[in-house]
């Protein structure tokens, strides 16, 4: 019994929890003559910073998996879109030859993934899901808004939320309606959901950076502006399709000083609270509590918060941020806020331009826990 009890307490002591922040760093950036040429790698970094590893180079994730082990990346001069394993590392399948690649997500179905195709600069994307499993590939949707977040996945897995304008974009006074559409990600079926009235696509404000957030609690949160046009949270029922306004927030400057009113991107639904930005006298990040609808204060930076991705535990949140420089935006810091001592800190090297190793975080980011087990024999140990 002693020989059994001492097994299990050495296996135990071999099996431990580590968690890793996954991003995109990058490494290598040239501005010459109004041209960007940005090197970016797959890196992940301990959330004390003590640690920062390269997982894969020269390209860019798109999405993780829960568990860490599989992630989503484009390889943009190839126009291809694989699946890396983080466990063997070596990419495990692929798909070819498809351009003007944006972004790719995982679904339920660890053998189906939905990418978007298009610009990001223009109103035409398009929708699809791609199966590895028979290389088959159907078209959900098409020309979807680029001013919103067009992969958000209900808490199942099983379907995908997107946003198209009702009106004719040409349309002199430059309001729109939008619609809320929801599809079924295998039957291919959707339903309008919801639509959210007369947004005015003129104001850079109003239609950029829209994140939502599918909770499990059944309401999709997002950012738009109310009757007295000030950015408020709204919350859409999934299945029943009515608003709700539940934030009274001041009146919104767009454009003040970089700061775009909106939800941190993030892929994650089990939440608690997320984090959104506002900007006004008391512009900045606040955190916003799904069950008291209460707001609490993080700070204001100079910089645009991006993405966030909650610890497991749910007490800390990271967000990346994007800094505004004269001619171009790069990435810049990831911050950890600490919702139990309420304090914030910078995770990596003060940034330098011609420095990789400084950090520069770019989107997406995912906080997840790693459960590693050491190359233990029991009967060994007996």
């Amino acid at each position: 019994m002693k020989k059994i009890l001492l097994t299990i307490i050495i296996i135990f002591d071999f099996i431990h929890t580590e968690e890793w922040i996954y991003f995109n760093n990058m490494t290598n950036f040239e501005y010459n003559y109004g041209v960007t040429d940005v090197d970016y790698s797959v890196t992940r970094i301990l959330p004390d910073g003590s640690v920062n590893e390269i997982i894969l180079e020269d390209v860019r994730y798109s999405d993780l998996s829960d568990d860490g082990t599989k992630l989503l990346y484009i390889d943009e001069e190839e126009s291809n879109l694989s699946i890396y394993n983080t466990a063997t590392l070596e990419t495990i399948s692929s798909i070819t030859g498809i351009p003007n690649l944006i972004f790719t997500r995982f679904t339920q179905n660890e053998h189906i993934v939905l990418y978007l195709q298009g610009s990001q600069y223009s109103s035409i994307q398009t929708l699809y899901k791609y199966s590895f499993t028979d290389s088959s590939i159907t078209m959900l949707s098409d020309s979807l808004s680029t001013g919103f977040d067009n992969m958000t996945l209900s808490p199942n897995g099983q379907q995908v939320l997107y946003f198209k304008l009702t009106e004719d974009e040409n349309t002199e006074d430059y309001f729109m309606d939008v619609d809320v559409i929801v599809t079924d990600i295998q039957s291919g079926e959707s339903t309008i959901l919801a639509t959210i009235p007369y947004l005015d696509i003129s104001n850079v404000g109003g239609l950029y950076n829209n994140s939502p957030i599918w909770s499990d609690n059944g309401f999709i949160y997002l950012i738009f502006r109310d009757d007295n046009d000030c950015a408020q949270i709204f919350g859409i029922h999934s299945s029943l399709g009515y608003i709700t306004q539940l934030t009274d927030n001041p009146c919104s400057e767009f454009t003040l000083n970089y700061c775009i009113p909106s939800i941190l991107r993030t892929h994650e639904t089990d939440l608690d609270k997320f984090v959104y930005t506002i900007c006004s006298d008391n512009s900045g990040h606040w955190i916003y509590d799904i069950t008291s609808n209460e707001s609490s204060y993080i700070g204001s930076f100079a910089s645009i918060a991006m993405d966030q991705s909650w610890s497991p535990d749910g007490t800390k949140v990271a967000f990346s941020e994007m800094l505004a420089w004269t001619w171009f935006i790069v990435p810049g810091y990831m911050r950890i806020y600490d919702t139990v001592s309420e304090s914030i800190d910078t995770v990596g090297n003060v940034l330098n331009i011609d420095d990789p190793e400084s950090y520069y975080v770019a989107s997406p980011i995912n906080w997840v826990e790693d459960s590693l087990a050491g190359d233990v024999n029991g009967d060994s140990l007996l």
